[in-house]
């Protein structure tokens, strides 16, 4: 049995827009963005990005909606289930995904919103085979997903400290790129790439400042200015401690 309480597909709110539910309830929630939204992850909220999907079940607490000043748009149907193919997990609950045909899920949402609004003789059953169809896409999507969302935005958090390792980072900075805090980044990302944050930014300097020296005649000074470095004398510091030798014997060696 599904009992479509309400769906709409491709609603609109204005910035700022919030939705909060922190009351028992007896029924489920399945949500599909079609833009950059937080969502509130164990007691953090995350921005993630277009096209997220996630399942709530009943009596679950959660807040979402719009990211910064921006407008927020999405699918959404709310309903009533003891259906095992949605009960046994495969979609997984409270856990947040991206979609892989978003615009084809989009439609069975619109569909199923459709068939909602009227009085079809086949309602019932027209509802429960758009409702299979939408949870086997949804399974593909997540069979096709290379990890959950914040991992793959920590992913891209080391790849812009990678390509740019001369920025001004910070954990503080860092942590609002992913909009947890900074205690909670710090443990994330060790856990997944077994160093700290700022450890990786001053190995990625250090591996700059090495090419630098090998392949420019920049002086120390340019090339601290360059790695990041407020000063050449932290900068020369900072490079012997990692590689046992001042700067300036590193480019006499190298050549």
């Amino acid at each position: 049995m599904i009992d479509v309480i309400y769906a709409e597909s491709n609603t609109h709110h204005i910035p700022g827009f919030v939705y909060e539910q922190s009351e028992p309830h007896d029924w489920w929630l399945l949500i599909q963005t079609h833009c950059r939204a937080f969502f509130e992850i164990d007691g953090t909220p995350v921005i993630l990005s277009p096209n997220t999907t996630i399942l709530y079940p009943p009596d679950s607490v959660f807040r979402y909606g719009a990211a910064d000043n921006e407008e927020y748009s999405d699918d959404w149907v709310r309903f009533n289930t003891d259906e095992s193919f949605i009960l046994n997990g495969s979609v997984p609950f409270n856990t947040p995904f991206n979609t892989s045909e978003n615009l084809y899920i989009s439609y069975l949402f619109f569909l199923i919103a459709n068939e909602n609004f009227y009085t079809n003789k086949y309602k019932e059953m027209t509802i429960q085979y758009l409702f299979r169809i939408l949870f086997n896409k949804l399974k593909e999507s997540l069979s096709t997903d290379s990890g959950s969302l914040l991992e793959n935005s920590l992913m891209q958090l080391r790849l812009n400290i990678q390509a740019n390792p001369g920025a001004p980072w910070n954990v503080t900075q860092m942590a609002k790129f992913l909009y947890i805090s900074p205690r909670h980044l710090q443990k994330l990302y060790q856990k997944q790439f077994g160093l700290s944050c700022m450890s990786d930014v001053i190995n990625n300097r250090i591996e700059l400042a090495k090419t630098l020296l090998k392949d420019t005649s920049m002086s120390i000074i340019q090339i601290s200015i360059q790695c990041g470095y407020s000063s050449a004398e932290h900068f020369s510091r900072q490079f012997k401690k990692h590689t046992g030798m001042s700067p300036k014997k590193y480019r006499e060696s190298s050549k």
